[in-house]
C-alpha cells in the first residue's frame, strides 16, 4: 500500500507548531523589552519635558505593529499549524476504515477543519441501499495527490474520511460506461420539484 501519513509527519506537524509558538513568544518579549524601556525612559524625564512625546509615540506605534502581528499571525499561521497537528493526532489515534471502492473523479478542493484538502469522489456500494453511491474521500494538499484514473478499483483505509493508505487493486472498465449511462439518464432536480 502506498502510505500517505505516518508517524514522521505527526513528529514533524508539531515540532512546526512549537517552533511558530516560540516565534511568536520571542516578538512579545521584545514588545514587552520595549515597552518597559520607552516606561523607563518617561518616567526618567523631568516634568514638562520636550522629549516626553517621544516614548508615548514609539510606544503607540510598537503596540500597533504588534496587534497587527499578533492578529495575523496567531490568527492565521499558528491557527493553520494547529488545526493541521490536530488531524495528523486524530490520524494516529482514531477508529480507521479499510473500503474497497472505485474511482469517479475529483472535485475542487475543500477547506475542511481548517486545512486545505483535495476531494476524491469514490463510488462504494450500499448495503442498506443496496446501489451504489458516492463518497467523498479527502486528501492532504501538502501530500502528493493521488494519480487514479476513472473506473480503477482502490483498496484505501481512512480516518474520518481522511485517506492515510491505498493501493489499486484492479480496473472496471464496464462500472465505468454503465455509471456515465447512468448519469446521463438520471434527470436533474429543479427547485419546483422540492418540497
Amino acid at each position: 500500500m502506498t502510505i500517505i501519513f505516518n508517524d514522521a509527519d505527526l513528529i514533524s506537524a508539531y515540532k512546526q507548531q512549537r517552533n511558530l509558538l516560540r516565534i511568536f513568544l520571542l516578538v512579545t518579549l521584545l514588545f514587552v523589552a520595549v515597552s518597559l524601556a520607552c516606561l523607563l525612559y518617561f518616567m526618567s524625564l523631568p516634568y514638562e519635558d520636550p522629549m516626553q512625546p517621544l516614548p508615548q509615540w514609539i510606544v503607540s506605534i510598537v503596540s500597533c505593529i504588534y496587534v497587527i502581528f499578533a492578529y495575523i499571525f496567531m490568527g492565521i499561521k499558528f491557527h493553520r499549524a494547529r488545526r493541521y497537528y490536530r488531524l495528523i493526532g486524530y490520524l494516529s489515534v482514531g477508529m480507521k476504515q479499510v473500503n474497497n471502492s472505485i474511482f469517479l473523479r475529483y472535485e475542487e478542493p475543500e477547506l475542511r477543519d481548517g486545512v486545505d484538502f483535495y476531494v476524491l469522489i469514490f463510488s462504494e456500494w450500499s448495503k442498506k441501499k443496496s446501489e451504489y453511491m458516492d463518497r467523498k474521500i479527502y486528501c492532504d494538499k501538502e501530500k502528493p495527490l493521488p494519480q487514479f484514473k476513472k473506473g480503477e478499483e482502490v483498496r484505501y483505509l481512512t480516518q474520518g474520511n481522511v485517506i492515510v493508505e491505498y493501493e489499486v487493486v484492479g480496473f472496471n472498465e464496464n462500472f465505468s460506461e454503465e455509471k456515465d449511462k447512468e448519469d446521463a439518464n438520471r434527470k436533474p432536480i429543479r427547485m419546483g420539484d422540492v418540497k
